[in-house]
């Protein structure tokens, strides 16, 4: 099992993601938070465009045009004892050394292995996906890109608005 952070900080936009919860704000919380099957080909399509493409990530990190901003990270983190993992989005990127730091920049419903604001370090083959914004212009965002081509049109104006960006 997959488990992803849907869209990074836009929860209101995403009522049909929402899981049972016993009370409604943690329904709320979770309603950005979306189970994806192991087998789905979209995704894994979306991630590898991300590990692919990473080196443009890398390339924008190191030398930044002027409207570049909000570089982020997402990495999978293991869920229990088993092959489950929860992708969590991390910011404040750096490049150090041989490796990428940040902090973790969402939540962790599942894993128990990072949580909201704990520094961590990573590789970019590691990365299950990555995004920036040029201007307005959401750059990568793969598995951004593959929960947004699944809202309804409406969805996706209130997505827009609350995201900040502009999806091409």
């Amino acid at each position: 099992m997959r488990w992803f952070l849907i869209l990074f900080f836009c929860a209101a936009c995403l009522p049909a993601c929402k899981k049972p919860t016993p009370n409604g704000a943690a329904n709320e919380a979770r309603s950005n938070y979306s189970h994806v099957p192991d087998n789905d080909a979209a995704m894994e399509l979306a991630i590898a465009t991300a590990k692919r493409t990473s080196g443009t990530f890398l390339q924008a990190l190191r030398d930044p045009k002027p409207s570049d901003h909000d570089f982020f990270l997402k990495k999978p983190y293991r869920v229990g004892q088993g092959n489950g993992q929860e992708h969590m989005w991390i910011g404040e990127v750096s490049e150090v050394g041989d490796h990428l730091e940040g902090i973790i920049a969402n939540d962790a419903f599942e894993t128990k292995e990072v949580k909201l604001g704990q520094k961590v370090s990573l590789k970019l083959e590691e990365i299950s996906d990555w995004k920036y914004v040029d201007g307005k212009r959401l750059i990568g965002g793969y598995t951004i890109r593959y929960f947004y081509d699944r809202l309804k049109e409406d969805e996706k104006k209130a997505f827009l608005l609350e995201a900040g960006f502009v999806i091409d």
